[in-house]
């Protein structure tokens, strides 16, 4: 049983528009009419492709026929003008005359002007500020390091004074185990060995202020002078007394070869 008679079926194809300038001009035309009743009314593509029956064509194809058609318009424009420069000329003036009046131009000269004064205040900023801020960046990392070095300075004037006064204690703790019979070798070996490493310590910070030459410079110095003296007298009771007695105080005796060894 035939569900569809004969002159049921169409078979037709579907006629596309062709396209050129008078398709695109009447659209334009209803596109304005269409306008004046809803100003927000735009051109629409999906519905003139539809309409017009374009989604049938291949893209390649409507894309080539496209192109065409802008090449056509564009030649005709040149024609035209070509034609009838007078014309042409009377259409730009409208753009060129009452610039006092004509927004655009306005605008125009107003975005030059901010880019001029852009433009001046790059090369300002490039020939002049950058160089003065790298001379006061390197100025004020120059004076940082200064006071980084003034500081040191500071902190070792505190830590001679310290250790030089620490020092003298024990070398009067020192002197006193001295002449002690008989001697305590491990209390003697532990006061020589600290007062060696204050002694050492003392002398590696005063070397830092080499370049100063201040009354308390001189005086830190004249107080490590005397200090140095106490722990060298110590230091000769202690040899005349290992030398006396060799067997009797081993690691003292180590002690003091190394010391005089380190000097």
């Amino acid at each position: 049983m035939d569900f569809l008679k004969d002159e049921d079926l169409t078979l037709d194809l579907p006629n596309v528009t062709e396209i050129s300038r008078d398709l695109f001009e009447d659209e334009s035309e209803k596109l304005i009419e269409l306008q004046k009743e809803d100003p927000n009314k735009t051109f629409d593509v999906d519905e003139f492709l539809i309409k017009n029956n374009f989604h049938y064509v291949p893209l390649d194809t409507l894309i080539r026929d496209l192109s065409s058609l802008s090449e056509e318009v564009i030649d005709a424009l040149f024609g035209q003008v070509n034609a009838d420069y007078d014309e042409y000329l009377k259409f730009c003036q409208i753009y060129s005359k009452d610039e006092a009046e004509n927004e655009t131009i306005l605008d125009l000269q107003q975005t030059r002007l901010e880019l001029k004064n852009f433009i001046s205040h790059l090369e300002q900023l490039t020939s002049r500020d950058i160089a003065r801020t790298q001379e006061v960046v390197s100025d004020t990392l120059e004076y940082l390091e200064r006071l980084d070095h003034i500081q040191i300075l500071l902190n070792n004037h505190s830590n001679i004074l310290e250790i030089i006064t620490l020092g003298k204690q024990l070398s009067k703790t020192l002197h006193g185990v001295c002449g002690i019979e008989p001697l305590e070798e491990s209390i003697s070996v532990e006061l020589t060995r600290q007062l060696f490493i204050l002694v050492t310590r003392a002398r590696e910070l005063l070397e830092t202020l080499t370049s100063l030459n201040s009354p308390y410079v001189h005086h830190l110095r004249n107080e490590f002078q005397g200090l140095v003296q106490e722990f060298q007298i110590s230091l000769k009771i202690l040899t005349n007394k290992c030398l006396e007695n060799p067997s009797e105080c081993p690691e003292l005796s180590k002690l003091l070869v190394e010391i005089s060894q380190a000097a």
